[in-house]
């Protein structure tokens, strides 16, 4: 029988704010049987004394990781810890509502799925659209006949049973930053968990550690990175490029503005 505790796994990283407002939304608004746990990867800030008060709440548990080992590795630290049957992956820039209860119970009876929730950015703009897998053959079905499409969606809010996540080989932790949940959904497709999108919406504040760390070109190259990583995992060089020069024709395309950047950055990122 499957424990029908949420274990909330967030990874922090210089967000002291954005995590104080997301652990008092999930205090003050969730009622389900829930832990957090909040895997610290190192932050200067002050994350850890301003949530001091919300970590004497027993449901919360902090982990210092001593060193910042990126997303992937420290959500693995953070659901070797948990307790409960379902895994909610969490960013910290990140805000729950009520609705979260409903959703909650939902996934604890159909525990087979991976699960992912609306984001809807400061701005009141939705934003966790299903994206195309970046591979030739789902870019030819998303353009030519959507329904065959694999796709995947941002990794800001990820539920999955513990049972499904060690199925289908948990966080990837050969990648630093950008490009673990592009992984993590494609080895869902591999593995054939299914996904789908649960109602309730969550409120979504964008780059809460990144944006302060680096330059738009820096991110960008860590991007190109993360997902040369993923082809020589998974696929060839050949396929990298292929794909490399489908989204190169899209930009100049629809967004002729970034290509320079682009392709500064894909340089860069072979470095």
């Amino acid at each position: 029988k499957m424990n029908k505790k949420i274990s909330i796994i967030i990874v922090n990283y210089n967000t002291k704010d954005f995590l104080y407002n997301c652990l008092k939304s999930i205090q003050e608004n969730i009622t389900v049987d829930y832990e957090v746990i909040v895997v610290d990867n190192c932050s200067s800030d002050e994350s850890v004394s301003k949530c001091g008060e919300i970590f004497s709440d027993g449901r919360f548990i902090l982990i210092n990781a001593g060193s910042n080992l990126g997303f992937a590795k420290a959500n693995n630290i953070g659901a070797e810890r948990a307790k409960g049957g379902i895994f909610h992956f969490l960013n910290p820039d990140t805000t729950l509502d009520k609705s979260m209860n409903e959703d909650y119970r939902k996934v604890v009876l159909n525990n087979d799925l991976l699960y992912v929730n609306p984001l809807i950015n400061r701005d009141g703009s939705y934003e966790n659209d299903k994206m195309p897998l970046p591979l030739i053959k789902d870019l030819f079905f998303w353009n030519f006949n959507r329904k065959k499409s694999r796709y995947w969606y941002k990794g800001a809010s990820v539920i999955i049973s513990k049972d499904n996540f060690n199925l289908i080989g948990k966080w990837c932790e050969d990648y630093f930053l950008y490009a673990e949940d592009l992984d993590l959904f494609y080895m869902a497709w591999k593995k054939g968990v299914r996904i789908a999108m649960l109602n309730s919406v969550i409120y979504h504040f964008g780059g809460g550690s990144s944006s302060t760390k680096w330059s738009d070109l820096e991110r960008e190259v860590m991007v190109q990175r993360s997902n040369r990583l993923f082809y020589r995992k998974h696929f060839s060089n050949t396929h990298f490029l292929l794909v490399k020069l489908y989204f190169l024709l899209h930009n100049l395309l629809k967004r002729p503005s970034v290509v320079p950047q682009y392709l500064k950055a894909w340089k860069l990122s072979g470095k």
